[in-house]
């Protein structure tokens, strides 16, 4: 691979000398570390007073991929954490492809296009939606090779230890969330009408209340969703995709059908539990089945998606911005959340320096990509623009022939 990484360092050197990374804010006080092409090692620990000295370091040294720390450091270039003295850190949420349920077995753009969608959801919902913080203080962050980021400095934050930052993530995800709490059980009274006028008590499960926030509404306003799924795949079919039903007797499910389906619009017990707000109309041997199966299919379809231990972590180490990603050629691109709608890391990620001049290559396998809005099918020895030839030799998808 040696015409390979030469190839590689000749380019990534051509962008740092010609797009030199601005600095992230306060950088002075930032720890610094990189990982090269060639050679097997992490050199962090290192502090930059001047950005010219940042930016040398990146042209001479040529470094595969670029890091510096979520946190703020007295001495950021001392060689041992406890000597750095911290001063708090930005609270970093980061969503890559291994987090994202569905996305194993997906080609590179179609998982690109899920985590995508994932990190919107993410932040509109649980970031800027349940947990409120200010846009002024958001920065998202493409991270060059399968994932977003999401920075926030919000001063307020900068202080939080790490089990705090943890809740928040168990906020996010739902973990040891109580199907008690989300739909509590109550004592309701029924009148039976007749000679006796008897008032009879039954217990029954509540459903959040309409207009609810965080997850009691998340979990309203979805259930209707999940019911319609039901009802289209039917009794059989649901044993078969949901594991809460899997093990259930069939009659067992037939009769909660029937409980949830029967009878005309509007009179069913699917829509007097969303009239009325609560599991009445279901049979209370039942319950406990439909409440398994709202907690098993909603949960993980409302929660967010984030790595744990990055936001925990408050001495994190985490891409810098405008820096390449030694596993893509890819630019790390920093944008607001309403430019990440429109964000195409194929288009809009390749780097300026590239051009079109053509590089021959050995294809590996076969590969089907769009690049900037040209689509390459390639087997075999094929000719390709500088800007494909990087990404494909940086992804090991290709060799010099």
């Amino acid at each position: 691979m040696a015409g390979e990484v030469e190839f590689i360092m000749q380019r990534f050197r051509d962008y740092y000398r010609r797009c030199p990374p601005p600095p992230p804010e306060r950088f002075g006080r930032r720890e610094f570390g990189f990982m090269f092409f060639d050679r097997n090692f992490v050199q962090r620990h290192l502090g930059f007073a001047r950005k010219s000295d940042l930016h040398d370091f990146l042209r001479d040294r040529v470094p595969s991929h670029c890091y510096y720390s979520t946190a703020y450091y007295k001495d950021p270039a001392a060689e041992r954490m406890e000597d750095k003295t911290w001063l708090g850190a930005d609270l970093i949420f980061d969503l890559d492809a291994d987090h994202i349920r569905g996305a194993e077995g997906l080609s590179y753009t179609d998982m690109l296009a899920l985590v995508k969608r994932e990190m919107a959801r993410l932040l509109d919902d649980f970031i800027l939606g349940d947990l409120g913080f200010d846009e002024r203080h958001l920065k998202v962050t493409f991270s060059g090779g399968r994932g977003y980021h999401a920075h926030i400095s919000d001063p307020r934050l900068l202080m939080l230890r790490s089990h705090e930052r943890r809740e928040i993530v168990d906020y996010i995800t739902g973990t040891d969330l109580s199907m008690e709490w989300l739909m509590p059980e109550r004592t309701s009274a029924e009148k039976r009408y007749g000679s006796t006028g008897i008032v009879q008590s039954f217990a029954t499960r509540m459903l959040p209340p309409a207009g609810s926030g965080g997850w009691k509404g998340k979990l309203r306003s979805r259930l209707p969703e999940l019911l319609d799924e039901m009802e289209a795949v039917g009794p059989q079919g649901a044993r078969a995709r949901y594991p809460a039903l899997a093990g259930e007797k069939e009659e067992l499910v037939l009769a909660l059908y029937q409980d949830l389906f029967d009878g005309p619009p509007g009179r069913r017990g699917r829509d007097r539990m969303l009239q009325k707000g609560n599991l009445a109309d279901v049979r209370e041997k039942l319950v406990p089945m439909l409440v398994r199966l709202i907690d098993q299919e909603l949960r993980p379809r409302i929660s967010g998606q984030v790595d744990e231990p990055v936001t925990s972590d408050i001495k994190r180490l985490i891409r810098m911005p405008s820096s390449l990603h030694g596993k893509t050629g890819l630019r790390v691109v920093k944008m607001t959340r309403d430019e990440l709608d429109s964000f195409d890391p194929l288009r809009d990620a390749i780097p300026s320096t590239l051009g079109d001049g053509p590089v021959r290559l050995m294809m590996a396998k076969r590969v089907d990509v769009r690049l900037q809005g040209e689509r390459y099918c390639l087997e075999g020895e094929v000719e390709v623009p500088e800007r494909a030839a990087l990404f494909l030799l940086c992804r090991r998808e290709a060799t010099l022939p």
